[in-house]
């Protein structure tokens, strides 16, 4: 008996690895498109007749914006419809819209592919953690969100030097058609493979969870709208999310703002560089949170604290923002590469916000409080990209490239001290973050 239930268990944990790779390999999909735009932006500018870089912002922050409205739906979906079907069909979408992207005339296409591609990829990270939650056992967590997420920079790798590379050789379109055809393959994979929850009838599910299924899937349909009002009043209402909620919005927001929009422009722009050497320099920002995103999770699982390894990385974050500063805006471009790794290792302190999340709300809602809190990330995208492009046009001093507006350092100078005060004022929230020792504490 005992022989059964070790083959069992071995069993299950080697069908939630296969699983996890899977999803993992989506999860790169959506860090692509997070990244993408950043390298062909100037492009993107003269084949759409974009002018202003308000605008080119807005198009780039599109996909955070989708995202964003997109996150309550997507904790929803993952709770009550189940992560496989919800990763399955995000996949698609996201494909068409990808393709729609790829083949746009016009900036209102170019807009409407976006927003296809957000709603699309917007489903799947609340997914993968509610599958995260079932498969895997709690104090593994954190380790298995910080896997995830360096699976996913593996997108935000594909989106800097070797998207350049390929944009350089067939041309910002079918690049992006050949991620749309790719996606559309790994969401059949996905349909194939996952499954929601271990099988209970083998081993009697030895690994033990806190999670449990889809709500929806345990009770009428006619009970699930009543118990999702109801998830939904708990997790608004819970104060302990709002701390995490802030503090990802400040981290997350200022990485992805200046990362996925404007610092290639900056690195061309102010330092002289050509696209491929730009981009190599946002690589390091991916390598960065590669690296960290494993490592914040190991540590914060090995020590059982949440709180205080994100204040230690939000720390050192804000430090790299404060070093940009130090030098005018224009640090010598010998420390150019330690800077940005740095500055994706310590933006890494976002993994540490989703164990939090996690085990301050009632365990059966995990999904919608996750895409709750996330949103906060997203917001802050949503909100910055934009808004760093309004602020580089008010420091515009009429010059042009084929169409392209040039910056000066002025003009990034009032981008970059932006992003430090919105990150100092996050950090005092922060402070607030409820210290769970690995452990759900919603009843405590």
């Amino acid at each position: 008996m005992n022989n059964a239930r070790s083959n069992d268990l071995a069993s299950q944990t080697q069908r939630a690895w296969i699983i996890w790779s899977l999803l993992a390999l989506a999860f790169i999909i959506v860090y692509f498109h997070r990244i993408a735009l950043a390298v062909v932006m100037d492009y993107l500018m003269i084949d759409l007749r974009i002018h202003e870089a308000a605008v080119a912002g807005t198009l780039a922050g599109m996909y955070s914006i989708i995202y964003l409205v997109m996150q309550i739906p997507s904790g929803i979906l993952a709770d009550f419809w189940g992560a496989r079907k919800t990763v399955t069909s995000g996949l698609v979408v996201a494909g068409v819209g990808s393709l729609l992207f790829a083949v746009a005339l016009g900036a209102p296409a170019a807009f409407f592919g976006r927003i296809v591609v957000g709603v699309g990829v917007s489903v799947i990270y609340v997914s993968i953690l509610k599958i995260l939650s079932v498969w895997f056992r709690p104090d593994q967590f954190a380790t298995m969100t910080g896997l995830t997420v360096l699976a996913g920079n593996l997108g935000g790798a594909m989106g800097t030097v070797p998207l350049a590379f390929l944009v350089e050789r067939i041309g910002w379109r079918s690049a992006f058609m050949a991620v749309g055809v790719l996606t559309l393959l790994i969401a059949l994979a996905c349909w194939i493979v996952v499954r929601n929850a271990p099988d209970p009838l083998i081993g009697r599910s030895p690994i033990k969870n806190e999670a449990s299924a889809s709500p929806g899937e345990r009770q009428p349909f006619s009970k699930t709208w009543r118990s999702l009002a109801v998830a939904l009043q708990e997790v608004v209402k819970n104060p302990r999310n709002w701390p995490p909620f802030i503090s990802i919005f400040g981290v997350y927001g200022t990485l992805i703002a200046f990362s996925g929009a404007w610092s290639v422009n900056y690195l061309m722009q102010v330092y002289g560089l050509s696209r491929g050497e730009a981009a190599q320099y946002m690589l390091l920002v991916t390598v960065g949170m590669m690296v960290g995103c494993p490592l914040v999770g190991y540590i914060s699982d090995k020590v059982r604290r949440r709180r205080a390894p994100h204040l230690v990385f939000f720390m050192g974050y804000i430090i790299i923002w404060g070093l940009f500063m130090l030098w005018g805006g224009k640090p010598p471009q010998s420390v150019l590469y330690p800077l940005f790794f740095s500055m994706g290792f310590t933006g890494s302190t976002i993994i540490t916000i989703f164990a939090v999340v996690k085990e301050v709300n009632p365990p059966e809602y995990s999904g919608l409080a996750l895409g709750v809190v996330n949103m906060g990330g997203f917001v802050g995208i949503a909100l910055l990209q934009p808004l760093l492009g309004y602020l580089l046009d008010l420091r515009w001093q009429g010059e042009l490239l084929l169409g392209a507006r040039i910056y000066p350092l002025e003009a990034y100078r009032l981008m970059l001290a932006s992003c430090l005060g919105v990150l100092l004022v996050c950090f005092v929230f922060a402070l607030w973050i409820k210290e769970t020792r690995c452990q759900n504490v919603h009843s405590m």
